[in-house]
């Protein structure tokens, strides 16, 4: 029997998934990737011409990152991958690791520290009820009240069942289901923008209360089972660890991927998607299969839905309002340092920041990572920040979006 073909246009960690999936099950598979550099919008960004000259030779480029690897607990799909990626003796799931801790920070008062997991030693008891003077103190900010309405919303959301929250919760969003109109800038802020914002890059009025719905009862519930932490992240460079091994897997398998080569259109005939135009090297040519798979960004794939298609899928029309109105970016910055500043063995959330700021502070998760091999041998430390509201007006008036970038 012949193989059937399958074209997956985008390489990243959707493309990638699908490619392993189907190259195991006895498909051929082929992966048509823009960029340069493996693994999409969760690739490494390596800083060009940042690695000087050692005595051991050339030394590496800054290991850029779209930001910190974030792997909750309730991750099951991708761990379950990760687990079939060899990597060295083991396989690449044993570079996942856990925090220990995840501080809410806030400007001009006490650090809100707490454990990522559940209690596993009396320290961790005893810190958690250290916080809870801050938690339900005054100078939180928050009325006992509203913190009863937000319990009381949170347990609406475990007690619903399914039809529910596909019903209901799906075409409400988060923060009219919160009520965070009605109540105090500081339930706003941790209740209403933190938990969207800072944690999955959505905005409060736009995401639906089943997503964030589910999200933060999943974080919540894997805070109080024993196991693993409910945060974990990679152990090095996410190319490195993850990507590399992964797309080396997948091509002793079988896979045939292309980088620096994007999808131009995609062609259909006689209600089935007949080929994809991809162009390579300035050049382009058309690829057919038997089953075509777009992996790629929904703003970019809005832009090549045709009129043909959409008849044939009335839904991808409404793909362009998506990508126009309800994505939001989240972006990453690392700081390198001379001399390596720990932090909180976990993420840090900047409550107040009106950017929506997270960081890492990356060196103590990356241990076997020999930093005198980057650039001129001087690097301690990174700091990993995630930048997840653009639009927002900072501390200078200004948001972020109309600030030039440096040349």
């Amino acid at each position: 029997m012949m193989q059937k073909k399958v074209i997956i246009l985008g390489g990243g960690v959707a493309g990638l998934s699908a490619a392993h999936e189907l190259i195991e099950r006895g498909f051929s598979v082929e992966v048509y990737e823009a960029k340069t550099i493996p693994g999409g919008k969760a690739r490494s960004i390596p800083v060009p011409d940042t690695g000087t000259i050692g005595p051991a030779g050339k030394r590496k480029d800054l290991p850029g990152e779209h930001g910190f690897r974030f792997f909750p607990r309730f991750y099951k799909h991708v761990v379950d991958t990760m687990r079939r990626i060899p990597y060295g003796s083991g396989t690449v799931a044993d570079n996942l690791v856990d925090t220990t801790r995840v501080e809410m920070a806030r400007f001009g008062q006490k650090s809100l520290v707490l454990p990522s997991h559940s209690p596993r030693s009396f320290s961790d008891i005893r810190e958690i009820l250290d916080e809870f003077s801050t938690v339900f103190g005054p100078d939180f900010g928050i009325p006992p009240e509203e913190m009863a309405f937000f319990a009381s919303r949170i347990w609406q959301i475990i007690t619903s069942c399914e039809e529910r929250r596909v019903d209901e919760y799906e075409k409400e969003d988060w923060w009219d289901f919160m009520g965070a109109h009605s109540r105090s800038s500081a339930y706003q802020k941790f209740f209403g923008h933190g938990i969207t914002r800072s944690l999955v890059a959505a905005k409060a009025h736009l995401a639906s209360t089943k997503t964030i719905g589910d999200i933060f009862v999943q974080l919540l519930f894997d805070l109080v089972e024993p196991g693993p932490s409910s945060d974990r992240l990679l152990n090095g460079p996410t190319n490195d660890v993850w990507i590399d091994p992964w797309l080396k897997y997948l091509t002793q398998k079988g896979v045939a991927y292309h980088l620096e080569a994007k999808v131009k259109a995609i062609q259909c005939g006689n209600g089935l998607i007949q080929s994809a135009t991809i162009e390579k090297g300035g050049k382009t040519f058309e690829v057919r299969g038997d089953y075509f798979i777009a992996a790629i960004p929904i703003e970019r794939m809005a832009q090549l839905v045709t009129p043909q298609i959409e008849k044939l899928d009335p839904g991808l029309g409404k793909l362009h309002g998506l990508s126009v109105g309800g994505v939001s970016w989240m972006n990453g910055i690392q700081l390198y340092l001379t001399e390596d500043v720990p932090i909180t063995h976990g993420h840090t959330i900047y409550v107040d920041s009106p950017w929506a700021l997270t960081s890492i502070s990356q060196r103590q998760f990356w241990p076997d990572i020999d930093f005198t091999e980057y650039a001129d041998g001087r690097i301690q430390g990174i700091i990993s920040v995630d930048i997840s509201e653009w639009d927002e007006k900072g501390l200078n008036g200004k948001p972020r979006s109309s600030v030039p970038a440096k040349k």
